[in-house]
């Protein structure tokens, strides 16, 4: 049986000019390659049309810049509470008023966190929500329907590795999700990841953060090598 909606297209394509032509035929073979499975070939695709025919190009460019850093203090807030509950259960038995003390702190930094995770979650809905109909939106919302969308690509398992995460050790931590609550927490290694904290041995100071963690930032021209892929990795899963 002919599929109603396929012959609908064609037929619109046949009575429009060719630009349009083409961005309906794009957009007809992406609906195809999605359905039968072929997710690079889709956003390859998805890709041609951003860069063709979307016309808010800096508008994407600034909202994926905060969709990134967002992910990243969303990552950092789950690993950081992760740590914190080990510390605190190895902290149980205190003996001392130092370590009753201590026990108290970890426990606030715990409740606030829970809060920073909260706002910050809903901040990332929001921003979902705000951003402008189109390939690139298509594209990120289609990577991350992928529950292990983060291991799919070599560039992020190779940016964690050379950070000093975890992908550079035998551990798999970033195949597990540190907390089965925090599903928006789940991603590659920060500073604040507990197994990392434990291989470096020392806690990392604000001159640490800065070495581990190469900045990026996609509105600004010319754009490093490390934003482009940055960019290409995170958002397309292209590289």
């Amino acid at each position: 049986m002919k599929n109603p909606i396929k012959i609908k297209k064609l037929r619109k394509l046949a009575k429009t000019r060719k630009p349009q032509r083409l961005e309906i035929l794009l957009e007809l073979s992406e609906e195809i390659a999605e359905k039968s499975g072929r997710w690079i070939y889709t956003q390859l695709l998805r890709g041609m049309r951003y860069i063709w025919w979307d016309a808010d190009q800096e508008v994407f460019l600034q909202w994926a810049q905060s969709i990134i850093k967002t992910e990243i203090r969303l990552r950092e807030t789950t690993q950081r509470e992760s740590y914190l509950k080990e510390l605190i259960q190895y902290q149980q038995s205190y003996r001392t008023v130092d370590e009753k003390s201590r026990l108290e702190a970890l426990i606030d930094e715990l409740i606030s966190l829970d809060r920073d995770y909260r706002n910050l979650e809903q901040s990332y809905v929001a921003m979902i929500a705000k951003c402008p109909e189109g390939s690139m939106k298509s594209v990120y919302l289609s990577f991350r329907s992928q529950p292990q969308w983060h291991m799919m690509s070599q560039w992020l398992r190779q940016d964690c590795a050379n950070r000093g995460g975890c992908c550079g050790r035998a551990c798999q931590c970033c195949d597990n999700l540190p907390d089965p609550r925090r599903v928006k927490g789940r991603g590659h290694c920060t500073d604040q990841c507990g197994c990392c904290h434990r291989a470096r041995g020392f806690s990392v100071t604000e001159e640490d953060r800065e070495r581990m963690n190469p900045r990026f930032d996609l509105t600004v021209y010319p754009r490093t090598a490390y934003s482009r892929e940055m960019f290409l990795a995170y958002i397309w899963s292209l590289l």
